[in-house]
């Protein structure tokens, strides 16, 4: 019997694949039918692969399925559509035909549009429940107008209706809104509430909204975009926290106010006692308005008061107590401080070490070295920074010992505190923090070697310069500076050439920040500031080296060619009072350098000293023979300026002048200019006595 059973059963998967093959073979031949009727030139190699996707819509596996479908839209071909479409309609296979309605839906394409909207009437949930999530993707006019003629249809079946306004509600299209407000006067309550929590999905508003009241935001609304609808919305939701803050905050302001103007009151009768119960106040600026008047008390019933609250119940209240004490200064807030240093709250314990580095004294320096091995980190950091604030050379060696620490912001503030105690103890366990992993760590480190001074902290220093970080590459150009050793230079002047502008901007500060003592190192500065243009720094250099060498004969003909390049420097910032006197030494030196005599008469002609100018252009004539036409040109030039000011007695005086030493007045082209200037001069004078007498008679 079980023989007979399992030959039927054999018969039957049979029948069933040969079913199955079949109807492939007829859905691949009736595509490719209708393409051979559309005349779709298509490859022999895509006719293969459109077959192989036809024989997928038939495997189990769902996303094999949905795999082929959506290859096969991906074609754009209306026959593969067509017959894809087909198989939706037609199909017994409810898995394929699901596959069918969700790649349609994931395509967002409407060529299926009437099948999927026939199969929101089906009778199977799950067909239906598909249909609308894939309509819910399909955004297209077409789509969106298909809905809503259904969705307003009353022949339309009422779970359809719901469904579809589900599906308009997932479209975000403000197409959707009037169909779906027109439904809000529907019969069925179901179908009111599922147009309702569509319209606040689509548009953000209030769910609470009567149909008349989205009718008039519509009418009101309708020209706009969706997104133009939420940024209204957000606008309003901003708005009203705004005006909420504002009263919040006025109403705040006013207790605060008040508070404080009372306080006041009692200011002048001296009732410390209203103060130290103001610190108790919930508003903060009432709390530091009586700190600030016990302050100024500063009374050892004040003081006293304050000790008291060191152990007040309320933490914001003892970390103000600690801090006013640390203001107050007097060995009476040592001991409440210490104690302190204990709270269970690690504000407070914070507040008392910064508040004992004011104190200074070696019990407050004892205290805070107890308090280094505090459990929580930020009271670590405070407790060093404040050992460094009363430069405590003897907890050098408990700092160093933290330098270890896996936190990296408690090794920065005991290498912040190490700079600052400056103790020569630090410098190799500093220059080990050089090579730390975190930046922030070897900019710091670099800081504080710097503060310390050490030689030894130099060449370290020096190959910190290429580090990846600028701001590390400038913390240690600074450090170099403040050592000062000339070994650094070089290095530092290579610096220049950095990509960042700030780490330039350091190097160059070091640079400036030394003495040196061999020329070179001042000539190396200058010429690479005097090359990047840099003429500001590079005047500081060279009137530095001027001074210090300009006594020395050996130097004499390198300080020469110094001072060219102080002249030319504030001759390029226009600085032409301080570089008219260089100039003056150096056409002395150089008789010959044109360019020299030329930057000097640049220089007289911005700061309109015509004078000194002709002496110098009578001097220049009188000496070059052979090409004095620059000067001559000059003199002319001065005069013209002079002319043009209407100076003409000036203008007489030049050319008479000029003409008695050198007749032939630079040529006779320009003799006959300088003739022209002198008599157009003369004949301006005549008229000015002439209008002159004219005035006088009348």
């Amino acid at each position: 019997m079980k023989k007979y059973s399992t030959f039927f059963l054999c018969i039957t998967i049979i029948s069933c694949c040969s079913y199955v093959a079949v109807e492939i073979k007829r859905v691949a031949a009736e595509g490719f039918a209708k393409i051979e009727n559309r005349r779709v030139d298509i490859s022999p190699d895509l006719r293969v692969k459109i077959d192989e996707w036809m024989k997928l819509l038939y495997s189990k596996d769902s996303v094999t399925r949905s795999s082929a479908i959506i290859s096969l839209l991906g074609l754009n071909i209306p026959s593969i559509s067509d017959s894809l479409i087909d198989i939706l309609r037609n199909s017994t296979n409810d898995d394929i035909r699901i596959s069918l309605i969700k790649a349609f839906g994931f395509s967002g394409d409407d060529k299926a549009l009437d099948c999927i909207t026939d199969m929101l009437a089906s009778e199977k949930e799950i067909i239906r429940k598909a249909s609308a999530d894939a309509l819910g993707k399909i955004k297209t006019a077409r789509a969106i107008d298909k809905m809503a003629s259904l969705l307003l249809n009353p022949k339309t079946p009422l779970s359809s209706r719901k469904l579809i306004a589900d599906a308009l509600a997932k479209t975000r299209s403000r197409n959707a809104v009037k169909p779906l407000i027109s439904l809000l006067g529907a019969n069925d309550d179901e179908l009111r509430l599922a147009a309702k929590e569509a319209l606040v999905k689509i548009t953000k508003l209030s769910d609470e909204n009567t149909t008349k009241q989205w009718q008039a935001w519509w009418d009101r609304n309708k020209v706009k975009t969706r997104e133009q609808w939420l940024e209204d919305i957000v606008d309003k939701l901003e708005e009203k926290t705004k005006t909420m803050k504002v009263q919040n905050d006025k109403l705040r302001g006013e207790v605060v106010q008040k508070t404080i103007e009372i306080l006041k009151t009692r200011e002048e009768k001296d009732e410390t006692r209203q103060f130290l119960d103001a610190m108790k106040s919930e508003y903060p600026e009432v709390r530091i308005f009586a700190a600030n008047k016990l302050v100024e008390h500063k009374d050892k019933e004040t003081i006293t008061a304050f000790v008291s609250l060191i152990s007040d119940s309320n933490p914001e209240i003892r970390v103000l107590a600690a801090k006013t004490l640390g203001e107050f200064g007097d060995d009476l807030g040592l001991k409440p401080l210490t104690l302190a240093l204990k709270d269970k709250n690690a504000k407070v314990r914070k507040s008392a070490a910064k508040a004992l580095s004011k104190l200074g004294t070696k019990e407050a320096e004892v205290a805070l070295l107890e308090a280094l091995s505090d459990s929580e980190n930020s009271v670590k950091c405070a407790v060093a920074e404040a050992l460094g604030e009363i430069g405590a050379h003897d907890a050098v060696e408990s700092l160093i010992h933290f330098l270890s620490d896996k936190d990296p912001k408690v090794k920065e503030s005991v290498i912040v505190a190490l700079g600052k105690i400056r103790d020569g103890r630090s410098t190799d366990p500093l220059i080990s923090s050089l090579e730390d992993k975190e930046e922030r760590v070897r900019w710091y480190a670099a800081d504080s070697l710097g503060k310390v001074g050490e030689k030894k902290a130099v060449l370290p220093l020096i190959t910190l310069l290429s580090d990846e970080s600028a701001r590390v590459r400038e913390s240690a150009a600074t450090a170099l500076g403040q050592i000062g050793d000339e070994s650094a230079v070089v290095p530092l002047i290579k610096l220049l050439k950095d990509t960042d502008d700030r780490v330039v901007e350091k190097a160059a500060s070091a640079l400036l920040s030394n003495e040196y003592k061999k020329f070179e190192m001042y000539d190396k500065i200058a010429n690479v500031m005097y090359e990047e243009k840099d003429y500001k720094r590079a005047i500081i250099i060279l009137e530095r080296q001027i001074e210090n060498f300009k006594n020395m004969p050996e130097y004499s003909t390198a300080v020469w060619q110094s001072r060219v390049k102080l002249a030319k420097s504030y001759f390029y910032l226009s600085n032409f009072h301080k570089a008219i006197p260089v100039y003056e030494e150096l056409v002395l030196r150089f008789e010959e350098d044109a360019e020299i005599k030329h930057e000097l008469v640049q220089c007289l002609r911005e700061t309109k000293q015509n004078d000194r100018l002709l002496e110098l252009f009578a001097l220049w004539i009188t000496i070059v023979q052979a090409d004095n036409s620059p000067w001559w040109n000059g003199v002319f030039e001065v005069v013209e300026s002079y002319f043009k000011d209407a100076n003409y007695e000036k203008v007489k005086e030049i050319v008479d002048s000029f003409e008695k030493k050198y007749q032939y007045l630079g040529g006779v082209e320009l003799r006959d200019k300088f003739y022209d200037f002198r008599e157009r001069s003369e004949e301006k004078l005549i008229l000015q006595e002439e209008e002159i007498t004219e005035v006088l008679i009348k």
